[in-house]
């Protein structure tokens, strides 16, 4: 059996653990207590996935690394176990990026590692060494086994039935049993597809297996048999249709060439006609294009003779119209410059006629060594003087706290100040441990008294053997005697029974009552009173342990807390003291009312520096040296002189500002003058920029700006007609695809010659084929349409009907082939076939009835096998759930499919009509008597993750005291957020490494 213990566990970058943070476990009863969302299953995760490796995943929702991976970019994702297996100490490390891991054990001071590599959860090559280490040390290899046995979560998952590993692990039949069924079904499987019918899986398969296989074989030659029979029938029927069909169609060719010929013809006829109109539509169309180009190109030389009247208009640039507008607005610009120039002159020259000088030292404090906003300083400086009078209020109110509290653990709690942190733990729990100890000192007397009865009771069968060995031989001797009667050889008979009277005793002594068992008895009876001295003697060494705090205090576990809040109120207002002297005099440690001031202080706060100048300032005669006198001064200001101090910086300020608004105005108006003279002189160099390229225009127009603007509009309207005549005339060429007049005169001419070609062409066809001549006069181009559209369709249907007769000859063709290729098979010999196919599916058959009932009934021991387990399994659960839920009467049961039932009063009641709270504590003990099962091969420790939601106060007694009992076998976890449970046990610690 091995006994398996954690020691402790590191994280690192696991959950809200970013820096590595260590657990560090005791033997027993450890309880953790933090508030919710603090990391408690955290703590339950990291184990689990140090264990049984932490899948790579997306979703956060599932276990894996994408719920666990810390938020903060850690500089690890790992975790360390260290753990004790019968004596043996063991540390797993695993990286939970890559899954790579580390198994060591601890030889002679150093840890050796036995397995190593990469462990993936999900991954398909496994690592098998790994794997059956764990299940070696641990008992098991699969995370959803350990946290469906030793560990309990809230909320708590229903009790309904367990889980089938579980039941696999208890009863040690999962993996055996599993594949002889498993092996049976597949063999099945491999003969008939029909296993659901027979009751070996759930259903059907779909792929046929060798025994359908052979059933459709014997079908097929069944088929062939028949098949062959009928073959010469079907040979001469399709000979006779075939020849039926080709003579039909040789007519039918004939038909259709005549009707053909005459389409062709008829076609060509429309084709003529149509392309007559076509040429017609395009001499009409190019004779048009050609009148209206003649008309645009005298369009444009009369457009050219108008404009040789402005000479100066081929010359002026594009944006003419742009640099006239611009000339314009130039010339405003310039006239409202002009104006403005003269205002700002007579403004200086008033401005400077005047300015006067300003000045007059006022009396007080030099405000410029303040800076710029002395009224700001002064005020600041106020808020950092009232700063300074409460933290010198505060240290003198911690140092009186400080002296009372001392005076008081002096006075009252003596005795402590000398007691070491292991006593102080055992006086917290002095009630429980007092009580642990006397029943521990009670069960081994009872112990010990049983195994002196037992050890009695073997002392008598003892004498009994005695006796029997000695009255063996009397009485064997006698019934010899007897049996001789008067005959001469009593002697020989008297000492034959003897003999065999004295070996029967004896063998009937050694077989009925055996030497062993005194002795054993007396080893029993020995270790017993050895258990129950060393219960007296652990109980007497406790309460000498704590005589002394029982007698001066009473109620030991309240003079505990009274002295540890006195502790941790001193340890608060000495952690006060140091932070207030740390934040205020940095690394100064001398007293705090001489502390130097000035430069031999550098690490003071920085607000007693600024204070220290402001005094220098306001009052340079004060001559302070320390801390004390600075804070005296600060004392005697009351708020009439800050107020005083305020009223004469802001005045300061005002006089200063007055000052810089004037001398900043003069030099704005100063700049502006000379940006608006550069303005100036700007417009003009771009005016006269301007008026040169337009120059031609300019003088055409007399200088007028106006003017200009109307003789260049008159010019752009000529350019604006010209060029819309030679986009249309140029738009006439590219529709008819010529480049010149001339060339567009010439095509006109051609089409006029390529419709005359056509119509004669025409009229020679209807004079090679006078049948055409109607079609020539009809009056009616629908009817000559409709007349042949009829033709064509008939041509359709004689084709579609020649191709469909086609078809006919060619599937008969193709029958005929496949006939008198066909091969008939021999009647006898596929009859002896079917005969063997037959008797070959009588065997199949036989052993797939065979396999079945071998399925069925191996399935049935299972079955019961699995019932002996489950006794044991409910009498376990119904011990547990008595003792917490404090009720005698109630006996938990399960059937054979492992649901849970409960039997309140001979009634079975299932567990879904229990109260909540009694359904949590049903599943508590189904968990422990699954311990006590599984604990004959592995004792792994408990853990309880906040399972007692729904439980009242009796019931949490009655949990308390079972998990005492449970902790004296196994290393028990308890976490939870309610701060009453830390009194259960021993406080788990929680260390953070930087």
């Amino acid at each position: 059996m091995g006994h398996v213990k954690f020691d402790r566990v590191l994280l690192t970058g696991f959950g809200p653990y970013r820096e590595t943070t260590e657990f560090v476990f005791a033997d027993h009863l450890n309880v953790f207590v933090a508030p919710n969302e603090s990391g408690k299953s955290t703590l339950v995760a990291g184990v689990t996935a140090l264990l049984f490796g932490l899948p790579q995943t997306t979703d956060p929702t599932v276990f894996g690394q994408a719920r666990y991976r810390n938020w903060d970019h850690p500089l690890a994702f790992e975790g360390e176990l260290y753990w004790q297996v019968d004596g043996e100490s063991y540390r797993l490390r695993r990286n939970f990026q890559n899954n790579q891991i580390s198994l060591a054990r601890l030889e002679d001071g150093t840890y050796r590692e036995i397995v190593g590599g990469t462990h993936n959860p999900r991954a398909q090559r496994r690592n098998l060494r790994y794997e059956e280490k764990l299940k070696e040390l641990f008992g098991l290899s699969a995370q959803e086994l350990f946290e469906a046995t030793f560990c309990l979560t809230q909320p708590l998952p229903e009790a309904n039935e367990l889980d089938e590993r579980v039941q696999e692990l208890l009863s040690g039949t999962g993996v055996g049993f599993k594949q002889a069924t498993d092996q049976l079904a597949k063999e099945l499987r491999a003969l008939t597809r029909f296993t659901g019918r027979r009751g070996v899986t759930a259903k059907d398969a779909f792929d046929p297996r060798p025994l359908e296989e052979l059933t459709a074989e014997i079908e097929a030659t069944r088929a062939a048999i028949e098949r062959d029979r009928v073959l010469v029938d079907q040979l001469e029927a399709v000979r006779k249709s075939l020849a039926a069909k080709e003579n039909d169609r040789a007519a039918r060719v004939e038909n259709l060439a005549a009707q053909e010929q005459m389409l062709n013809i008829w076609d060509q006829w429309r084709q003529l006609k149509m392309n007559y109109e076509a040429a017609r539509k395009i001499y009409s169309q190019v004779q048009k294009s050609r009148e209206q180009a003649q008309e645009l190109d005298a369009t444009l030389r009369r457009t050219a003779e108008a404009q040789a009247a402005y000479p100066w208009g081929p010359d002026a640039p594009p944006e003419t119209t742009e640099i006239l507008s611009e000339l314009e607005l130039i010339a405003e610009q310039k006239t409202r410059l002009q104006q403005e120039i003269a205002e700002l002159e007579a403004e200086w020259r008033a401005v400077l006629a005047g300015d006067g000088g300003s000045g007059g030292a006022a009396s007080g404090p030099d405000w410029t060594a303040l800076g710029s906003q002395p009224a700001a300083v002064v005020e600041r400086r106020q808020r950092q003087a009232a700063e300074a009078l409460a933290f010198w209020t505060e240290w003198e109110q911690l140092a009186a706290a400080l002296a009372a509290n001392r005076r008081r653990r002096e006075e009252d709690f003596p005795l402590f100040t000398t007691a070491g942190p292991d006593l102080l733990a055992t006086l917290k729990v002095y009630a429980p441990r007092r009580a642990l100890l006397r029943s521990a000192l009670e069960n081994a007397t009872l112990k010990w008294e049983k195994a002196k009865a037992e050890r009695r009771r073997l002392e008598r069968r003892w004498r009994l053997r005695w006796a029997l060995m000695f009255g063996a031989p009397v009485l064997g001797g006698g019934l010899a005697v007897l049996w001789a009667g008067g005959r001469t050889g009593i002697p020989l008979a008297l000492l034959g029974g003897v003999l065999i009277g004295a070996a029967g005793g004896y063998l009937a002594g050694r077989l009925f009552l055996p030497v062993g068992a005194r002795v054993r008895a007396r080893q029993e009876e020995a270790a017993a009173e050895a258990q129950v001295n060393a219960a007296d003697q652990t109980l007497r060494e406790f309460e000498a342990k704590v005589k002394p705090f029982v007698d001066r205090y009473g109620d030991v576990a309240a003079a505990v807390d009274r002295w540890e809040r006195l502790t941790a109120e001193e340890e608060e207002i000495v952690r006060r003291q140091q932070e207030l002297r740390r934040r205020e005099l940095g690394l100064y440690s001398g007293p705090v009312d001489q502390c130097p001031l000035g430069e031999g202080a550098p690490f003071l706060n920085e607000r007693w520096h600024d204070l220290f100048t402001f005094v220098r300032v306001v009052d340079p005669d004060a001559g302070l040296t320390g801390l004390g006198e600075l804070v005296a001064w600060l004392a005697e200001k009351p708020a009439r002189w800050w107020q005083q101090l305020k009223t004469e910086a802001l005045a300061f300020e005002e006089q200063q500002t007055e000052m810089r608004r004037r001398q900043v105005r003069q030099e704005a108006n100063t700049q502006y003058l000379a940006k608006q003279q550069q303005q100036l002189e700007a417009l003009a160099q771009r005016e006269a920029e301007l008026r040169g390229r337009i120059e031609p225009l300019l003088t055409a127009a007399g200088g007028d700006y106006h003017a200009a603007k109307r003789l260049w509009a008159d010019w752009q309207e000529l350019g604006q007609r010209a060029e819309k005549a030679a986009a249309a005339l140029q738009n006439i060429f590219a529709i008819q695809r010529v480049t010149t007049l001339a060339d567009l005169e010439a095509k006109s001419d051609d089409a006029f010659l390529e419709a005359q070609t056509l119509l004669r062409e025409r009229q020679k066809l209807v004079a090679a084929h006078p049948g055409l001549a109607q079609l020539e006069t009809a009056a009616d181009p629908e009817t000559v349409e409709a007349g042949y559209a009829r033709r064509r369709e008939e041509v359709v249907r004689a084709q579609a009907e020649l191709r469909a007769l086609d078809d006919e000859i060619r599937q008969l063709t193709t029958e005929l082939a496949r006939l008198e290729g066909q091969e008939p098979v021999n009647i006898a010999r596929a009859e002896e076939k079917l005969a063997e196919l037959t008797a070959r599916y009588g065997e199949i058959e036989m052993v797939c009835d065979a396999l079945t009932i071998a399925y069925q009934e191996l399935t049935l021991a299972i079955n019961d096998f699995h019932s002996a387990y489950r006794q044991r399994l409910a009498a376990a659960t119904t011990e547990y759930y008595r003792a917490i839920t404090g009720v005698d009467g109630r006996r938990v049961e399960l059937d054979e499919n492992f649901r849970v039932t409960v039997v309140i009063d001979g009634r079975p009641v299932a567990p879904d009509q229990l109260s909540h709270g009694a359904r949590d504590q049903l599943y508590i003990a189904l968990r422990l008597g699954i311990a006590r099962l599984l604990a004959a091969d592995t004792v792994l420790p408990f853990v309880f993750d906040d399972p007692f939601l729904n439980c009242d106060a009796e019931r949490l007694r009655n949990i308390r005291t079972t998990l005492e009992l449970l902790a004296a076998e196994r290393q028990v976890l308890l976490l939870s957020h309610r701060a009453d449970f830390a009194e259960w046990g021993a406080e788990l610690v929680v260390r953070r490494r930087s």
